[in-house]
């Protein structure tokens, strides 16, 4: 964790001293931080209408499925999931495209994503009054699209909320089903070929 967390703070200092031209702002996913993932974002800026975005993070042994109130069941008990990510990708702002920065503004964009996972659960066989612990881990990159609204606090902060619509290769090595499985940086897995997953983010930044 520690580690993980380190790399985060290098990361986001190499990306600001690369991009010492640019208006930057800092930022951290508030929406996130009950379900144990820690998702900080930078944003890179030389003229209103777009954006360069870069976010990093990781989930410590989150609980969380997503689809709890869906009536199936796999088997699978006391799952956990783990891991880093990274996102690159770029931001259109369609109420700046004349230069303007108004209070309010709308936004569509376009990530690549990196999610490295490790997963652990207890696999339960009712039949036979049995049990055993399992495991799972992976690395895999796909893509998302975002789309949202920013809201001018101050001079400083501003206030963003959205949705990420993400797009991951189909893989058989989870704990349990795909439909039940919270992806590091891409959010909950939806099924589908390829995997679809949706991940809402309510970010508050900083113009540094």
């Amino acid at each position: 964790m520690k580690k993980s967390l380190l790399t985060i703070v290098l990361f986001f200092s190499l990306a600001n001293l690369s991009f010492a031209q640019w208006k930057t702002r800092l930022g951290a996913n508030v929406l996130l931080l009950p379900l144990r993932t820690l998702e900080v974002t930078a944003e890179f800026q030389k003229h209103p209408a777009y954006s360069l975005t870069l976010h990093s993070g990781y989930v410590h042994r989150s609980g969380y499925i997503g689809l709890s109130g869906l009536k199936f069941d796999d088997m699978i008990d006391e799952r956990a999931t783990s891991g880093w990510f990274g996102k690159v990708g770029g931001r259109l702002y369609l109420l700046s495209v004349t230069g303007k920065e108004p209070a309010t503004n709308i936004f569509i964009g376009a990530q690549v994503i990196a999610s490295g996972y490790n997963q652990s659960g207890v696999r339960r066989d009712d039949m036979n009054n049995s049990s055993e612990d399992i495991k799972a881990s992976g690395l895999l990159v796909g893509g998302a699209l975002t789309g949202g609204l920013t809201f001018k606090l101050s001079k400083r902060f501003r206030l963003e909320t959205g949705v990420q619509y993400g797009f991951q290769p189909q893989r058989n090595n989870y704990v349990g089903s795909i439909v039940r499985n919270y992806q590091p940086g891409f959010g909950v897995s939806r099924g589908g070929e390829p995997v679809r997953s949706i991940q809402g983010f309510i970010v508050l930044s900083f113009l540094l």
